[in-house]
Parts: C-alpha cells; sequence; structure tokens
C-alpha cells in the first residue's frame, strides 16, 4: 500500500506534549519498520515558524485527491494540519470520503480496521476534546487579564507587540468627562448632544478611521444606545470581562471609572453584588407545558384570569369548533389535583404488582414466556438446519460438473442470505427473552421508576419531567374534566399485563396470562 507521513510544526504551542518534526519522523519510521505492507512515498511537512502553514498540507491534499496515494501517517492529530477544524475538513470529509486511509500513531487509529461509525465517533471525540484544551487556555488567558481578541472598546488601543490596552489619547479626555457627567447625574441624551457638539466620532466611526477602513455607512452622530454600551461595560473599570459583560480579572489596564461609581450608575443598578438574576427567579407558571394535550389532540392554553386572578385551562380548537365551546375550561388546580391523585394510584398500583411479583408471580410470568420463546427458537433453529442440508448436495453438484460454477456461485449467496435472515430472528428472539426477564421482575423500569415516587407539595416542572410523559385531558364542560396519564416507563407498565391480579378474600391471588 502506498503511504505519504505528513509532519509540522506545533500548532498549538502551548501544548504540553510538543514533538520536533524529527521525532514525529522517528515515530512513524519505527511504525513503518514493523508494518511492511506499508511502502512510504513521500514525505509533507510544514516547517515553517508560522503556525498556519499549511502549503505541504494543502499539496498534500491534492496529490491525495489524485490518488497519489492510498494512505497518510500522522504522529498525532495535533500535528494533523494547520488546526483541527481545517485537517477534520480535508481529511476526513474529503480524503477518507475518496478511499484515502489515516494511521494516527499516538491514538492507535487506522481507518483501515475502522468502521465509518468508529472513523465519525473519533473525530467527533476529538473534536470535543481539543475543543475542551482550547476553551481551558483561553479562560487561562482571560484570567489572567489578557484580552484575546484584537478588537478593544472606545477610548482604549493597543500598540503593536503589546498585548495590554492603554487609553487612547485622542479621545480619553471627552470620555472621562462623559463619564464624571453620568455619574453626577447628567441625562444619557445631554451627554450625546455634548460629545456632538465637540465633534467627537462615535466608536465605530473612530475605529475604522484609525484602521484606515471606509466608513461612509457609519452613524456620524452619538447616540443615547453608543453611550448605554459604554457606561455597561466593565471593562472601563480597568477589568478584563468576556461578552456577557462578567469580570474575568482585574486591574489589567488603567481605568476610567472606579468599580464602585460603575456599580452607582443608573444603568448598572442590578448589576451589582445583590443583583438577583430575573431569569432564575422566574417560575414557569404552568408545569404541565408540553406535557399536557386535550383529546382532540391539540395543546391545551393554560390563562390567568385577570379580574379573578384564577390559572385555567382551555382548548383553543374546542372552545371555536364544539357546542357551549366557551364553557369548556377548567381550573389548574383541579388538574394538577387530578394528576397528583393519578400518579397517587399509579404508585399503589407499583407496590402491589411488586408484592406479587415477589410472591413468585414475575417467575411464573418469565417461565411462560421462555416456553413461547423456546418453540419459536426450535422453529428457526429446524429452518438452520435445513439450510445446512441443502449446502452439503449443492457442493456436491458443483463437484460433479452438474451445475455450472455461475449457478453454484448464485444459489450460495441464497443459502447465506437465508442462512444471516435466520440468525437475526435467532438472535432477535434471544434478545426479545431478555427483554421480558426484565420487564417481569424487579427490574422492570417503571417499578423502579415509581417506588422511587415521592409526592411533592405542589405539582413543579422537575417532577414532571420525572415521571410523566403526557396527560390527555377530556374536557367536560362546567369546569369538569376526566384525565389519562402516559408514564415516562409506559411501555415498562404494559408488559406487565401478563400478569393479571385478582381481589379475594384472602388478599390477591395471581393469574397468568
Amino acid at each position: 500500500m502506498k503511504c505519504v507521513s505528513y509532519t509540522r510544526t506545533l500548532p498549538w504551542k502551548n501544548h504540553q506534549s510538543e514533538l520536533t518534526i524529527a521525532e514525529q519522523n522517528q515515530r512513524i519510521a519505527a511504525y513503518l519498520a514493523e508494518h511492511k505492507e506499508l511502502d512510504l512515498q513521500k514525505k509533507y511537512s510544514d516547517r515553517k515558524n508560522d503556525e498556519k502553514a499549511r502549503t505541504a498540507f494543502d499539496q498534500m491534499t491534492n496529490d491525495g485527491v489524485e490518488r497519489k496515494f492510498d494512505c497518510i501517517i500522522v504522529a498525532s492529530m495535533y500535528y494533523c494540519g494547520p488546526d483541527f477544524p481545517a485537517a477534520r475538513q480535508v481529511i476526513k470529509e474529503t480524503l477518507y470520503a475518496t478511499g484515502i486511509d489515516l494511521i494516527v500513531l499516538d491514538e492507535s487509529l487506522d481507518t483501515r480496521m475502522a468502521s465509518r461509525k468508529e472513523v465519525e465517533d473519533y473525530f467527533e471525540a476529538k473534536r470535543c476534546e481539543m475543543h475542551a484544551e482550547i476553551m481551558f487556555a483561553w479562560r487561562k488567558k482571560q484570567g489572567a487579564g489578557f484580552r484575546l481578541t484584537y478588537s478593544v472598546p472606545f477610548g482604549y488601543i493597543r500598540r503593536n507587540g503589546e498585548s495590554s490596552m492603554v487609553k487612547d489619547e485622542e479621545v480619553s479626555p471627552y470620555l472621562n468627562e462623559a463619564f464624571s457627567r453620568y455619574a453626577s447625574g447628567q441625562k444619557m441624551r445631554n451627554i450625546a448632544k455634548w460629545l456632538n457638539e465637540q465633534g467627537v466620532e462615535p466608536p465605530m466611526r473612530h475605529k475604522k478611521r484609525i484602521l484606515g477602513k471606509p466608513y461612509d455607512e457609519e452613524p456620524d452622530l452619538w447616540t443615547t444606545d453608543m453611550l448605554r454600551c459604554l457606561f455597561r461595560n466593565p471593562t472601563y473599570t480597568g477589568a478584563a470581562a468576556n461578552g456577557s459583560r462578567q469580570i474575568i480579572a482585574e486591574n489589567c489596564h488603567e481605568p476610567y471609572i472606579t468599580k464602585e461609581q460603575f456599580y452607582a450608575f443608573p444603568c448598572n443598578m442590578r448589576e451589582g453584588e445583590n443583583k438577583i438574576s430575573i431569569r432564575k427567579s422566574y417560575k414557569k407558571p404552568n408545569p404541565l407545558a408540553k406535557h399536557i394535550v386535550c383529546t382532540c389532540g391539540r395543546a391545551l392554553c393554560w390563562h390567568k384570569d385577570k379580574k379573578t386572578g384564577e390559572e385555567l385551562f382551555y382548548c383553543r380548537y374546542c372552545r371555536a369548533h364544539r357546542e357551549n365551546g366557551k364553557n369548556l375550561k377548567v381550573l389548574a388546580a383541579t388538574i394538577y389535583k387530578n394528576v397528583m391523585d393519578a400518579l397517587e394510584l399509579e404508585h399503589l398500583e407499583e407496590e402491589k404488582l411488586a408484592a406479587v411479583i415477589q410472591q413468585g408471580a414475575g417467575k411464573k410470568a418469565i417461565e411462560g414466556v421462555r416456553a413461547e420463546r423456546s418453540i419459536q427458537m426450535k422453529s428457526v433453529l429446524a429452518e438452520l438446519n435445513m439450510e445446512q442440508f441443502r449446502r452439503v448436495p449443492l457442493y456436491e453438484s458443483y463437484m460433479a460438473n452438474e451445475i455450472t460454477e455461475e449457478q453454484y456461485h448464485a444459489e450460495l449467496m441464497d443459502y447465506e442470505e437465508a442462512h444471516r435472515k435466520l440468525n437475526e430472528r435467532l438472535t432477535a428472539i434471544m434478545e426479545d427473552t431478555l427483554v421480558w426477564e426484565r420487564a417481569l421482575s424487579l427490574r422492570n423500569p417503571w417499578i423502579q421508576q415509581m417506588a422511587q415516587y415521592k409526592a411533592p407539595e405542589e405539582l413543579d416542572r422537575n417532577f414532571v419531567k420525572k415521571y410523566i410523559e403526557q396527560v390527555t385531558v377530556t374536557l367536560l364542560g362546567d369546569g369538569q374534566a376526566e384525565i389519562s396519564l402516559t408514564m415516562k416507563t409506559d411501555e415498562w407498565k404494559k408488559m406487565l399485563g401478563r400478569i393479571k391480579m385478582e381481589g379475594t378474600d384472602d388478599g390477591l391471588s395471581l393469574i397468568h396470562i
């Protein structure tokens, strides 16, 4: 098999296990010495100091597309291309798709021996791993105060070759005054008017001018929205902040205002230490949302009456298309109570079934299933034996020249296909038996789930998600309704129908169906 190798200087300079190109070549040579079937045709190597160098990588890609080789060998996925997304795109999406295999020594990956799914899983796992490593390095730098983007906020500049920011002397006097005016209680619109009178360029227009980019389409006047973005940015306190304005590190550069002044701004009153997250404190009023439907198949609407404060459920479709439809509404509290009552009945049913299984009903039911599946397995095995007997005379006919080679191979393929299908049936019966053995025992997922049931004081979202798949409501009018529950493990509960319970004077007796 014709193969090539690819080596490069490390794209990620902070990786702890950095290998030189010479070390990569040594590993590849040692592997080739053990695998004589591989014939090394060419070595590709990007040796430039530029970590994004990809001249050799691009040449290898072009040669691969032209099928000048059959396999690529690399020491590690870290050295597989200029960066992982590029390597993944080219090697997995282009070269592998055209029949070029990949051998990664550190990962013991050899696509010649792996299925397509295994290759897909490998690249996905590696993508997640590398993303995590990149994010760790990114957050480490950010926590140390480094600004990881070229872009800097208005009022700051970054000198060539420096990572830290310094004040922009051209606009810093005006920005200092703007912060001072806002701290003293002046309105944003008045500050914007003052900046426009002074001829100060708005942020984007100023940024594009100093970068030498055209800015005709950028606004040439300050607005209150522009100022609000500035006054709400904690970077002006000297801190490093992420995209959500969360402070990562403090005292990273010269500030325009203090932290105390920043949180005293009217627009930042909720951003201080006593901030209460609106999203976290918000409580969804309908715990059954996305889990409650009408018998017509449509989702029930939740509504709170502004006059009475009552929470109601109704079906928009039934109210419009049924006689006396406007009366088809029911108090949410009634629905919630009915759901809790139904769950309690489910729990009691689970306790009864668990008890009778412990008394031996489960074993009897399993024996019945095994007897049925045994008959099925014997039938399939008989067919397999018949197919086996079919193969011997087929071979004998071929050896006696009674049939041609083409006829022999055609019938042999039919035999192998029939044999494969029978084996699949046999496997399916065995797997089905195992499922039933689980279903008719205390390992039944429905029994296990309901055994953990603890009735809450009131219905909540997490409780519903844990136990309930769907609540189906039949609206009867006059505030009345009937409900039926579909549990998360309802299919496993249905399988327990092989055990029937009957009430007697002595308690429960069992009938095996």
